[in-house]
């Protein structure tokens, strides 16, 4: 049983759950604070003084999730050296590009791990106590403080030692920040030097507050800065990476199902002015895509989206290839071609994945909530053809044919007229003389390199790096992959909106399979599908 709801982290202190241990966390955002973090942990890393980083910003902005993610990567690096493991850079560990120095110095990275003591603190009244004891018990090492959430009681009622009721006797007034602020230079000249604090926090005006008295009586011990907010479009990214990381279905999926209200209701979300200061993070985002797929109207029955189009192009050892396609034990499929013995081709739209073994059932149906499944069957006929080299006009026509993507609205006219199309071509094949290709087939797994050589010649852009696919490339690709951007909308005007999101990708892969079981093709298709996962779930 699924819902109409998408899974997605409400805290980033939710993160540590099993359920979102998918989750992919971006940092291209925050390479102007990790700058600032660096430049603050050299410091007192190399003179051996206090220096605190007060980082506000609202809520759901990310801060928790900064906070949390290096005290991981500096644990996760940590552990990989006790254990004596070969330490390799990772551009998405934080912590690598907080003490890698200039560059990416594997040295430096190792140095400092090994010289520096992290402590993490959060909503606890003891925590200057904790601090002292901590650095006392790390003088040889360069003492981390994350404090999260500082806007909090406990932060000022930590440092001025104050009880519960002696506290909410007083609160938090601008004479208790300025008496806390004395007794923070004072703790960072004597038992807190060293230290490198980072404190975190939703309320600037404290921040600022904190800030200014401090730095009245030790000027620069004290640096503020906002968290900084990603673009519209690197916002998207995030939601639309998670979302399909975490969910059975897409983040096109969920827009695709909602009304143009839900749309243009998330775009709006996406690409309001970002602002640190005010509401409206990740959390708004995320609601924004929930909403539109909870909200879905069932108006699509009878006329579903058109999706994207994966294709297997199979070469297979037969002289008619009718009724082959059934042996595959796909699923229900439509048959885009009038019936012939040269070539078959047929579409599956729904649980065309539920024969499938690659990654898990969410991966599965993650896939084809986006993707439908093309089958394209040809015989020894299109083989001899192809391998002659001498008809590949007719062929580049066949193929090119055989990918047209027609959308569920299309009138039958137009499939009609499609269709006679493809006879003309498979009449014309059908006039050639033919061999039985036994020494083709006598090839084994090799005899790819003959029919790759004939279809580079034909397919200009065959097997070449195509945007969309990131590291992976398909065979042929006539209609490049491109994310759901909604955020690259100009406007929210309803043919924008659905513009935007539209699906058109085409990727084709070429196979050759001697006989027609089932079992040869879904290994096959085992093997290539995770690829187009990937490209779904890494960008």
């Amino acid at each position: 049983m699924e819902y109409n709801r998408i899974i997605y982290p409400e805290r980033a202190e939710y993160l540590s759950d099993q359920k979102y241990h998918s989750y992919k966390v971006f940092l291209s955002h925050w390479d102007a604070l990790s700058t600032k973090i660096k430049s603050n942990f050299e410091e007192a890393h190399l003179r051996r003084v206090s220096k605190t980083l007060i980082i506000y910003g609202a809520q759901s902005t990310g801060k928790t999730l900064l906070a949390n993610k290096l005290t991981q990567d500096f644990s996760t690096t940590t552990t990989a050296l006790q254990s004596s493991a070969n330490l390799v850079y990772d551009d998405s560990n934080i912590w690598h590009r907080t003490v890698s120095g200039f560059g990416k110095n594997l040295e430096l990275i190792n140095e400092n791990t090994r010289s520096t003591a992290l402590l993490h603190i959060e909503d606890d009244i003891n925590w200057i106590t904790k601090t002292k004891q901590f650095c006392g018990n790390n003088t040889n090492r360069t003492a981390l403080v994350i404090a999260d959430n500082c806007e909090r009681d406990y932060f000022i009622q930590g440092i001025l030692g104050l009880s519960n009721l002696e506290y909410f006797q007083i609160g938090r007034t601008s004479t208790s920040v300025r008496s806390a602020a004395q007794k923070f230079v004072a703790l960072c000249r004597g038992e807190l030097r060293g230290a490198m604090i980072l404190m975190f926090t939703n309320d600037d005006s404290f921040a600022q507050e904190f800030e200014a008295a401090v730095n009245t009586q030790h000027q620069g011990l004290v640096q503020i800065t906002a968290m900084p907010m990603p673009s519209p479009r690197d916002k998207e990214t995030v939601i639309r990476v998670n979302t399909n990381r975490l969910n059975p279905f897409s983040y096109w999926y969920c827009l695709d199902r909602a009304g143009i209200d839900e749309k243009k209701s998330t775009y709006r979300t996406l690409t309001a002015v970002s602002n640190p200061t005010s509401p409206g993070g990740y959390k708004a985002a995320f609601e924004a895509v929930d909403r539109a797929i909870q909200l879905a109207t069932p108006s699509r029955i009878g006329r579903p989206p058109k999706k994207c189009l994966l294709t297997f192009f199979v070469l297979n050892d037969t002289n008619d290839v009718q009724g082959h396609i059934d042996k595959y034990s796909i699923g229900q499929y439509t048959r885009n071609i009038n019936a012939n013995p040269l070539i078959d081709v047929v579409t599956y739209s729904d649980e065309w994945t539920s024969s499938l073994k690659f990654g898990d059932i969410r991966q599965r149906k993650l896939l084809q909530s986006e993707w439908n499944l093309r089958i394209v069957l040809v015989g020894n006929q299109f083989i001899s053809t192809l391998l002659s080299g001498t008809q590949r006009s007719l062929i580049r026509n066949v193929i090119d044919s055989v990918l047209v993507y027609h959308g569920p609205g299309t009138q039958s006219y137009t499939l009609a007229a499609h269709k006679i199309g493809i006879d003309a071509s498979v009449a014309a094949l059908g006039l050639l003389a033919f061999t039985t290709n036994s020494n083709f087939w006598a090839l084994g797994q090799v005899r790819s390199g003959q029919y790759e050589s004939e279809l580079r010649a034909i397919l200009p852009n065959y097997s070449t790096a195509m945007a969309g696919f990131m590291r992976y490339m398909p065979d042929y690709s006539p209609e490049p992959y491109k994310p759901c951007e909604l955020s690259t909308s100009s406007s929210d005007t309803d043919s924008e909106i659905n513009e935007a999101i539209r699906r058109k990708a085409v990727a084709c892969e070429f196979t050759s399979i001697k006989d027609s079981s089932a079992l040869q093709l879904q290994t096959y298709l085992d093997r290539k599908l995770p690829n187009y996962v990937e490209v779904m779930q890494e960008q």
